[in-house]
């Protein structure tokens, strides 16, 4: 029986021998056996989530395979959130693309909440990290090492317009295809400020078979900046079953200072005694008179990747992974550095503010009979001066209509750089 137009596509169900469920997929194979294992096969899934044309994360795969590497290149779709033909934005297209990896049920309907439940535009790059693991889940042999590139500030790997591959969701895809996961013995974090000790164990959680872990405890190079020079060296010293990587290796090269690596036999190395957190602690109270300053637009950031407010987030970034930190202060530290990260880069946040949320600014600003402002063109200082007028205003008018009295909140979070209002993507 055909089954009925606009339904839902339901995961395959356990039938009496002889019988075929009618919405099996033809792909469909029997679950790995119980004796599998992961092995070791040097194959490579790049993920590529910084594919823009300003940084282009295929330059990199590009490089690995042009070594005779074998690489499984997953990028943003042409179309958010598809892949072949399914739209994973909605229910009923992320459980049609999971019923074509041919697992059982109750996995299938785990992949399809873990694509449901994912961050926009992210579902077709998990998807095709689903597609790889399948090979796993069915009986055979997924990549075993993993490159994650793309820009990083805390909480996943992301792109310039291109969604997120946060933390959560990358460990609940890797809790519903669990051999896919622990094929994994070689990771590459190919990011900025992804490599502390505290990263490290959020990594082994998600990947227990790993054996080696590259990333960076500071910012990392760009793919046409040194980051195929990083990548060719961690492809020839993580082929086979080798452990052999080592911070030394990257020593001379551009931003080899900030490579961090851990091993399962040596644990991890970022090449310099621990801190004392008291310390890490006094270093970034130091700091702090340079990032209120520039908080508060009296002073400009001339410089993205130097200067007082840079030296303050590396100082925070420090202090979140140091694993002396407690939860509570790691959490406090966390909403610093997203604060501080969204400094840095006000130019792009204030422009994709503006984009974002141009109609209601104006018709907020009108109502209140001001002239409206284009915080795209405007620096820190000016647009604080500009939100201070618009909330002065916004007190002094009692029953202000619905347009204004909206937009205060948001102008608030955007003036306190709030990560709820500002996404990572706009960094």
């Amino acid at each position: 029986m055909s089954s009925r137009i606009g339904s839902t596509p339901r995961p395959p169900t356990t039938t009496a021998p002889g019988t075929t469920p009618a919405n099996r997929p033809a792909t469909q194979t029997p679950a790995a056996p119980a004796a599998w294992a992961p092995k070791t096969n040097d194959k490579v899934l790049f993920v590529a989530m910084n594919n823009s044309a300003a940084h282009r994360s295929t330059l990199e795969s590009d490089a690995l395979t042009a070594r005779g590497t074998s690489v499984a290149v997953v990028k943003d779709a042409a179309k958010d959130d598809t892949i072949g033909g399914h739209d994973l934005s909605k229910p009923e297209g992320a459980m049609s693309f999971a019923l074509t990896l041919g697992l059982p049920a109750e996995q299938t309907r785990k992949i399809a909440d873990v694509l449901t439940n994912a961050g926009a535009d992210s579902r077709d790059e998990l998807a095709g990290i689903a597609q790889q693991w399948a090979q796993a889940e069915r009986g055979g042999q997924a990549p075993s090492r993993l490159v994650l590139s793309g820009h990083h500030v805390g909480y996943g790997v992301y792109g310039e317009n291109n969604g997120k591959l946060d933390w959560p969701t990358v460990g609940a895809l890797a809790e519903a295809m669990p051999k896919g996961a622990k094929s994994v013995q070689d990771l590459l974090i190919a990011g900025c400020y992804s490599g502390g000790e505290n990263m490290m164990e959020k990594y082994t959680a998600m990947f227990p078979e790993a054996k080696t872990i590259v990333a960076y405890d500071g910012s990392s190079p760009g793919a046409a900046s040194g980051a195929t020079a990083h990548q060719k060296a961690w492809e020839k010293l993580t082929r086979g079953d080798s452990e052999a990587i080592t911070k030394k290796a990257f020593e001379g090269m551009r931003k080899g200072e900030n490579v961090t690596v851990w091993t399962k036999t040596r644990g991890f190395d970022d090449g310099k005694p621990r801190p004392a957190i008291a310390d890490l602690k006094t270093r970034q109270t130091e700091l702090t008179a340079g990032f209120e300053a520039a908080l508060s637009g009296s002073t400009p950031i001339p410089d993205t990747q130097r200067g007082p407010v840079r030296d303050f987030y590396n100082a925070t970034q420090r202090l979140i992974q140091h694993p002396e930190t407690t939860p509570a202060e790691r959490k406090e530290l966390e909403a610093t550095r997203d604060q501080t990260i969204r400094l840095i880069f006000y130019g792009p946040v204030s422009q994709r503010f503006q984009e974002a949320y141009a109609p209601k600014i104006d018709a907020g600003f009108r109502e209140l009979g001001l002239a409206p402002p284009n915080f795209k063109t405007m620096t820190r200082a000016q647009a604080l001066t500009a939100i201070t007028e618009y909330q002065t205003k916004l007190a002094a008018t009692p029953g202000a209509g619905d347009a204004a009295t909206k937009l205060g909140p948001v102008l608030n979070d955007f003036r306190d750089l709030k990560a709820s209002l500002i996404p990572e993507t706009w960094i």
